[in-house]
């Protein structure tokens, strides 16, 4: 008898945190627009409106971080691997950095302008080349900020196990000779957060809002990897993927 009204109850929590999330999120894009003139002087708002926000989203949502190893104050390239959208929230609160993100997300509703105003910087992917050079210039202005990158070499979200990195990190990193800075980000249980099929972000959010009520963040950081002690991009690239690689089975 007492399982329908309980199960109504969740279900109407569950709406509401929704709810509750994305005027959270609107709120916070409102702020970083009415202060992204405020980068010009020199200043981090946009960096604390980032931070601000990913606490308040973990908190609604119930997601406790457990932070294995804290990062260090660093000027580099975070690369981290992506399986959730909770990983732009959980690492835009825990890292002193901007993201990378493909073209496409500063079209999505109210995701896209929050991103837009806390200096994310956008790859159009087919300008290849191009692209590169004009992140790398993009690069230099936020490390010389004292911020760094924060990228997922992956290039898209997956459930799987690590997929082969891209390139674009770990060139970037030896066209400005900042270090690489792996970290790794796993759930329990990662059925909860990490959708096996990838769809719609805001989709995958109301549903995860109807299910998981307690969900841990392991975050691990691991040392900086110099790009002046390899040859080229792909060899430093292969052996990020290596590092990272052992250290998300002894994760797992």
């Amino acid at each position: 008898m007492l399982k329908e009204p309980i199960s109504t109850i969740i279900k109407t929590l569950g709406i509401l945190r929704f709810f509750l999330l994305s005027l959270t999120t609107l709120f916070f894009s409102v702020m970083a627009g009415l202060f992204f003139w405020t980068r010009y002087l020199g200043w981090n708002i946009d960096y604390y409106l980032m931070y601000s926000w990913g606490r308040t989203s973990t908190f609604i949502y119930g997601i406790r971080r457990v932070r294995l190893v804290r990062p260090k104050k660093t000027v580099g390239i975070y690369v981290a691997p992506h399986s959730s959208f909770w990983d732009i929230i959980i690492l835009g609160s825990e890292l002193r950095g901007f993201f990378v993100s493909k073209a496409e997300v500063v079209k999505w509703p109210v995701i896209g302008l929050g991103a837009k105003f806390v200096r994310t910087v956008f790859i159009d992917r087919e300008k290849g080349v191009s692209a590169l050079r004009a992140i790398s210039r993009s690069a230099e202005k936020i490390f010389s900020t004292g911020n760094s990158l924060i990228m997922f070499p992956e290039g898209t979200r997956s459930f799987e196990h690590m997929r082969h990195f891209k390139g674009g990190a770990f060139h970037i990193s030896y066209m400005t000779g900042k270090p690489v800075i792996p970290v790794m980000l796993q759930y329990e249980p990662r059925e909860s957060v990490v959708p096996r099929v990838k769809g719609n972000f805001v989709i995958e959010l109301f549903k995860q809002s109807m299910s998981s009520w307690r969900v841990k963040a392991k975050i691990k950081v691991l040392p900086q990897i110099d790009p002046s002690q390899f040859k080229n991009a792909d060899e430093l690239k292969d052996h990020v993927f290596k590092v990272m690689d052992e250290e998300y089975r002894k994760l797992s």
